[in-house]
């Protein structure tokens, strides 16, 4: 029961911060009408999503700090998931900045599921962020 309770209190947490975000959200688009400037909703875009992975993987990491549960960092899943997670978070924002010029159109995303990719890669690298550390038996079996 106490744990049902933890996770449903993280739960609504969650859906809260999910709800100040759609608020916060809909006035940068409300900005970003007035005054022309996309670059604040592509940022948030890019990286609220990443939040919300982190907070969804966040309870079990908690729990599991408090029982010592993970001694390392679990490298090759961060490399092979979390880095190319977050090459397309990265490339949602950085055409509109600057450095965007110098990037070679075949790296860019697609502008038309620039939301989808945006929110899908942002909960995976925010949610594998936490979880690629690991337990200490798991690195030990990983090395042999």
């Amino acid at each position: 029961m106490k744990r049902f309770v933890y996770y449903f209190a993280w739960t609504l947490a969650i859906v809260f911060i999910v709800y100040i975000g759609t608020v916060i959200e809909a006035n940068i688009v409300e900005t970003a009408r007035e005054t022309y400037e996309l670059f604040p909703r592509v940022l948030f875009v890019a990286i609220f999503p990443v939040i919300l992975g982190f907070l969804m993987r966040l309870p079990r990491f908690l729990l599991e700090r408090k029982e010592q549960k993970f001694r390392g960092f679990d490298w090759f899943k961060f490399l092979a998931v979390g880095v190319p997670s977050l090459y397309f978070v990265v490339m949602t924002f950085l055409p509109y900045t600057s450095i965007g010029a110098a990037i070679p159109s075949f790296m860019m995303t697609s502008q038309t599921s620039l939301t989808t990719i945006a929110y899908t890669a942002g909960i995976v690298f925010g949610y594998v962020l936490l979880d690629s550390f690991h337990k200490t038996d798991v690195a030990e079996a990983k090395t042999k």
